[in-house]
């Protein structure tokens, strides 16, 4: 077992593929009951197992593009991070008020956001990598604020943002499939 108190030389050149900013244009909020959720030691990433070995699923929500953003900020010294991330959903704004009651008012959820990078996973397969906002005790709170515009052409909808105050890395990432469940 590595000693996690040593750091890692933290090299420009080895970084070969694009890094660009922003993220992709969708989110999976995705129910803690009956998983199991460990951090990687070795990488800022979770490694999730469910019960019974079914596929990680969750609630998919598309947003406006380039209007997704994830930020964190530092704790203090031994008491991790907070991150924050927000999104603008234009376009069915009736589901979106729905989907964010029910958010709202429950605090077990992790959200996955899509960076919008497939990145090598197991067997050598390509995998989509997610930005996480929450912890393994569901510790994420969903908030969003409606705006209707102005005038006919001006910026509209509902805009999200998740926060969580205590993270284990200033960027928590999952690297895997998520598969998209609906309300029955």
């Amino acid at each position: 077992m590595p000693n996690l108190c040593i750091p890692k030389s933290v090299l420009s050149s080895a970084i070969c593929t694009e890094n660009p900013s922003g993220l992709s244009n969708f989110l999976y909020a995705v129910p803690v009951e009956n998983l199991t959720i460990e951090a990687n030691d070795e990488k800022n990433q979770y490694v999730i197992t469910t019960s019974g070995g079914a596929a990680l699923q969750g609630y998919r929500i598309d947003f406006k593009s380039q209007t997704g953003q994830y930020t964190s900020e530092d704790n203090g010294t031994g008491k991790a991070w907070s991150g924050s991330a927000t999104g603008r959903v234009e376009l069915n704004e009736d589901g979106m008020a729905w989907t964010s009651r029910v958010l709202h008012n429950s605090d077990k959820y992790l959200y996955f956001i899509a960076t919008g990078r497939k990145v090598e996973g197991e067997k050598d397969t390509k995998v989509p990598e997610f930005i996480v906002i929450g912890n393994e005790n569901g510790e994420a709170e969903w908030a969003v604020a409606a705006d209707t515009g102005t005038s006919r052409q001006d910026d509209h909808g509902q805009t999200f943002t998740i926060t969580c105050g205590y993270m284990l890395y200033p960027l928590t990432k999952y690297v895997g499939n998520i598969e998209q469940i609906d309300a029955a």
